[in-house]
């Protein structure tokens, strides 16, 4: 029997699993990171991009009796179209103020059949983002 004691050397093992372990903490770190980024940059364009989609409705059918500011053309003024800006209309929830673009209202022409679902709920958010402070 050979009883020669067993000597340990020290090796860089723990050292190499300390850097192993960093490394997939540093990956991790990284992967969540970007998971964030993505998924902020993705909600900040489609965010924008139904701010764009809801200007773009207001121009298209809005401006005329609305005006540009919100506060309304001779037109609308003749019609009664509120200012965009008013409580009376910022008071609105938003589920009202989608039924009145669906529906129309007093002298407001019905936009259901013209304008999808989607576009309803982009200028209304529209309206709500760029008008919702008194001037």
């Amino acid at each position: 029997m050979d009883k020669r004691k067993s000597v340990t050397r020290p090796t860089s093992s723990g050292t190499e699993a300390s850097a192993k372990r960093a490394t997939r903490v540093g990956g991790f770190a990284i992967l969540a990171g970007a998971t964030i980024a993505l998924a902020f940059f993705g909600f900040a364009s489609s965010a924008g991009a139904a701010d764009d989609a809801g200007a773009q409705t207001y121009k298209s059918n809005c401006v005329v009796c609305h005006g540009a500011d919100g506060t309304g053309t001779p037109t609308g003024k003749s019609l009664k179209a509120p200012d965009l800006h008013s409580d009376a209309v910022q008071k609105m929830t938003v589920a009202e103020m989608i039924t009145q673009v669906s529906d129309g209202k007093n002298n407001m022409p019905p936009f259901k059949s013209t304008l999808s679902e989607d576009q309803i709920k982009d200028v209304v958010t529209y309206v709500r983002t760029t008008f919702g402070k008194k001037k």
